[in-house]
């Protein structure tokens, strides 16, 4: 492992070699780097990175995490390659409830209540999309709430003057995961005063682990139509589909001390955990074969633009609306009264009819940008309908689990921000932001409700040292609110309501040092500090589950990244991060197993090469490292059943993937990939293992 730290260490300072000049507009910086952007709006930042489309349709990518989990700060641990649609990104440590997702300046972060997530990674295709543009930090006064790690705007293709359509599939498979299939379609054209643009996409992909089959489907449309004095009149629908099956468990014993731990039930399919249904409530609730949900998702929006004077006013408004059905079916191992295959469990869930929207004012003047707004939003769901149960499956037991919905959160947010050009060198940009929350008991529910408010300041410092030197420093705070799942689970799960549950507040620190080569390319080293008072955890484990704050966590990394053209045809790209945890007054961990945070890597490090070859064709290769992982996980063993805690730790791995492009006319090219190259085993999430090497084939048509 050492041995592996070294090289990525040597291979990144053979890229450190020549520099270069670049250019910029007055107040914003852009570098083309093919396939990925780096900017720095208003000359302020250089913790954003921007992904062009040639990566979005690199390899098997499906979906936001894979097009992601190589840039420099981004962790991942999926429990399935395809249509996992758990909390597995996040941004410097931070994930769940502390990333805001944009789709074109509208959050599309849900309730995630009764099973669901914050974001669903699986529903979110990378249908008509531009670019993605990540944000590092909370240090931006326009972004709040759940902005703490940082913020991801996927930007969608605007309407062409010609018409423009786009053909894009690709399709592979590997040991055990046959096939993966991935289809997208796009259409847009602007006819005197109305633009559109239309996307469709299809996702399949086979059962790794037993009984996680995946499919989904997508359509979306978007209208802009040109109003008097400049204004733009935007209208957009979103609609989702997916239908995943729950894993089912597949060793002989949950107890890592017992041999049976490491026996498969199904020797057709990987040693790993299972899910439930959630809430789990008796053994109608744990998957049997078949066991599946449909998930049918819709975004309407509404958005306009106006120019005044030489200044700009936005107002977003937008509607989410999610509805689950779940079934189970019965298993002989489970119940051995009971054949495979009868109906068990059948429900409906109304998971997601949050709402909201925003209004804000762009104004610059002499040698200001500023930036004022309010946002207001509304995170809801509906009712849960149980429309059959099995009760004598479920050992002879009939839960409540058809219910109204019984809470909704309550959003308000006003900020100011100015970003203030002091000389050609040196520029501030300095904000402040108002977060108001009300969590509420509806419906007559008992459980206590969570309210509160916070001011929290922001102030970034950015001075150009060179025509190809920019240096950065940022200090500021970010507030972050329980969600509705989390107030749920700190009323009713272990903690019962009681210490009152907190907000966050991280008190942040961060640094950045740019610099941009000659020929396209560009060396930045990021690093940061983030103290974070009463960190909320969630803990959601077979034998323990709850909600509490941690009294203090402390997150500290930095990161070294680039590219650099080598020679006429080859160029390179290379990054190293490292990242420390350390939490303090963990209650869960009540026999002090570990200070870190779950899953957090410390060393991380890519290294990749780009050759382009005659007739315009490309390879690309890329190397991938990262480092042990730990988790603390909770089972129960033994009659009368005994709870118990262990620190298990995910190997490091070292991976590779290949990607081949052929021009084929001057409006489409074939593609070969190949991911996991050497066919390594891995885990990223512990008990879920990941399939080996995946090959595949991909096609793009555009006209």
């Amino acid at each position: 492992m050492k041995g592996t730290k070294r090289f990525s260490m040597a291979v990144l300072c053979v890229f450190m070699s020549s520099y270069g000049s670049y250019s910029f507009g007055e107040n914003t910086k852009v570098i083309n780097l093919g396939e990925i952007f780096v900017t720095t709006e208003t000359r302020v930042d250089v913790t954003t990175t921007e992904v062009g489309v040639k990566i979005i349709e690199k390899g098997k990518n499906i979906n936001l995490p894979d097009v992601l989990k190589d840039v420099p700060g981004i962790d991942i641990k999926r429990r399935a390659s395809v249509g996992d649609t758990a909390d597995i990104l996040s941004i410097r440590g931070f994930s769940g409830n502390r990333i805001m997702l944009n789709i074109d300046g509208r959050p599309v972060n849900a309730a995630g209540v009764v099973g669901g997530y914050y974001i669903d990674w699986g529903t979110i295709p990378l249908d008509n999309i531009e670019k993605i543009e990540l944000i590092r930090g909370g240090g931006s006064a326009e972004y709040g709430n759940n902005a703490m790690g940082g913020v991801i705007n996927v930007i969608t293709k605007k309407p062409s003057e010609t018409p423009r359509f786009t053909f894009f599939g690709n399709y592979g498979g590997g040991r055990g995961i046959d096939p993966i299939e991935n289809i997208r379609i796009t259409h847009t054209f602007k006819v005197g005063p109305l633009g559109y643009s239309l996307a469709g996409s299809f996702q399949k992909a086979g059962a790794f682990l037993w009984n996680n089959n995946f499919e989904g489907r997508n359509l979306s449309a978007n209208m802009d139509l040109d109003m008097p004095a400049e204004g733009v009149m935007r209208f957009g629908f979103q609609y989702a589909f997916a239908e995943r099956g729950f894993i089912r468990e597949n060793r002989q014993s949950t107890n890592p001390d017992s041999t049976d731990f490491y026996m498969k039930k199904d020797d057709d399919y990987p040693l790993s955990f299972g899910e439930t249904f959630s809430p789990y409530s008796g053994t109608a609730f744990i998957p049997g074969p078949g066991a599946f949900w449909d998930k049918t998702k819709y975004y309407l929006d509404f958005g306009y633009e106006q120019p005044v004077w030489d200044g700009k006013v936005e107002l977003k408004i937008y509607k989410n609306h999610e509805d689950r059905k779940e079934k189970n079916y019965s298993s002989s191992l489970i119940n051995p009264a009971y054949d495979d295959g009868a109906l068990v469990l059948d429900r409906d869930v109304a998971s997601d009819r949050s709402y909201g929207g925003c209004f804000k004012v762009r104004k610059p003047f002499e040698n200001h940008n500023l930036i004022a707004g309010y946002e207001h939003k509304v995170l809801a769901y509906g009712n849960t309908d149980l429309n059959f149960i099995d009760t004598i499956y479920n050992n002879w037991w009939a839960p409540v689990t058809g219910y109204k919905s019984s809470s909704k959160g309550i959003c308000h947010g006003l900020f100011l921000q100015d970003a203030w050009f002091m000389n050609d060198a040196l520029a501030l940009t300095a904000g402040v932001r108002w977060d108001s929350y009300e969590n509420q008991s509806i419906h007559g529910s008992t459980s206590p409700e969570l309210k509160d408010d916070n001011i929290t300041p922001k102030l970034t410092a950015s001075y150009t040292m060179t025509d190809r030197d920019e240096f950065t420093l940022s200090a500021y705070q970010a507030l972050r609110t329980p969600g509705l799942p989390e107030t749920y689970w700190w009323a009713e799960g272990m903690t019962k309501g009681s210490p009152v549950l907190s907000p966050e507040k991280n008190n942040a620190l961060e640094i950045s040092y740019q610099r941009k080569f000659i020929q396209p390319g560009y060396f930045r080293l990021s690093g940061y500090y983030y103290k974070v008072d009463d960190y909320i955890m969630f803990r959601f484990d077979p034998s323990w589950r709850g909600v509490y704050n941690i009294n203090e966590a402390v997150l500290t990394g930095f990161s070294v990244d680039m590219k650099k053209q080598l020679a006429s045809r080859v160029s390179g790209i290379a990054s190293i991060t490292y990242q420390k945890t350390r939490k303090e007054g963990d209650l869960f961990d009540t026999a002090g197993l570990t200070d870190r945070i779950d899953y957090l890597p410390e060393w991380k490090a890519n290294a990749g090469l780009e050759l382009r070859l005659p007739f315009d064709s490309l390879v690309r290769v890329l190397a991938r490292y990262v480092d042990e992982r730990q988790t603390i996980y909770a089972y129960s063993y033994g009659s009368p059943a005994q709870k118990a805690f262990k620190l298990m730790t995910l190997d490091s791995s070292v991976t590779a993937d290949l990607d081949f492009k052929i021009p084929v006319t001057k409006k489409g090219e074939l593609g070969l990939y190949v991911e996991n190259l050497f066919d390594k085993g891995i885990e990223e999430q512990f008990g879920y293992p990941l399939p080996g090497r995946i090959i595949g084939a991909s096609a793009k048509i555009m006209f």
